[in-house]
């Protein structure tokens, strides 16, 4: 992969952010993807310009959400799942509503680690399995962390927002301190709870990884046992990219 690689931009389009990482200099920056104004397109058009890419892989999961960039680039833009097809089994009903974010973080995971359990905190968050002969096998779409934030906020406006980068302290004794703690807590248990279901129907132990913009918030209050991997989504990209050489 090093010969690929070498050159390689990876591109990870979420509901939020523009993810990009240049695997030759190891440059990682994330744009925001709404309303992307005349700042946005200057600092995107500044990471373009210092990095010389002869092979861009992507993933989005919001239709055109590559557009702004792809018009900055002088290379073509192959969409994982649309010009690069998923290489593991999909044991899924729905393969065609699938989105390729949850197939790349498990392709990823499984090259390294074999079976695993896939925690991605994104703006969802999906928890997947995919076995030791890499068959996916689906998983469970809960919502993000910021997805709670928002429906507190939404039906309860009197209550203030919580502290997303604290640790909470039971039991709390403010009505700060409360939000905090049901919110943070409340999601680690969403995540624990969906984790235990998905690696009781595993066919043998599998590693838990973690990855996604909420990572560091979910394990600094979770007792899951997992491992951190910041860029799973990118290394899933990367191994496409290997597996499925340009224009094949």
């Amino acid at each position: 992969m090093g010969q690929i690689a070498a050159k390689l931009l990876t591109l990870d389009c979420g509901n939020s952010t523009l993810d990009c990482l240049d695997h030759a200099k190891g440059r990682r920056e994330r744009f925001e993807v709404p309303g992307q104004g005349a700042a946005t397109i200057a600092a995107m058009r500044a990471f373009v310009a210092g990095t010389a890419p002869s092979r861009c892989v992507a993933v989005s999961v919001v239709p055109e959400g590559l557009a702004a960039f792809a018009a900055l680039l002088a290379i073509p833009i192959e969409v994982a799942g649309r010009d690069l097809l998923c290489p593991l089994p999909l044991d899924y009903l729905t393969p065609h509503t699938l989105g390729a974010d949850r197939w790349l973080a498990a392709l990823a995971a499984h090259r390294r680690f074999g079976r695993a359990v896939v925690v991605d905190c994104g703006s969802a968050t999906t928890v997947n399995l995919v076995e030791d002969d890499g068959t996916f096998r689906g998983g469970a779409i809960a919502p993000g962390l910021r997805a709670f934030v928002a429906g507190l906020a939404a039906t309860t406006p009197a209550l203030p927002a919580p502290d997303l980068d604290a640790s909470p302290a039971m039991p709390p004794r403010s009505s700060q301190n409360a939000v905090t703690a049901g919110v943070l807590l409340g999601y680690c248990g969403l995540v624990e709870r969906l984790v235990a279901e998905t690696l009781r129907v595993a066919r043998g132990s599998a590693r838990v990884l973690v990855t996604g913009g909420n990572a560091a918030r979910l394990l600094r209050s979770t007792r899951l046992q997992a491992t951190h991997v910041d860029d799973l989504v990118h290394q899933g990209l990367a191994i496409l990219a290997a597996e499925r050489p340009c224009g094949s």
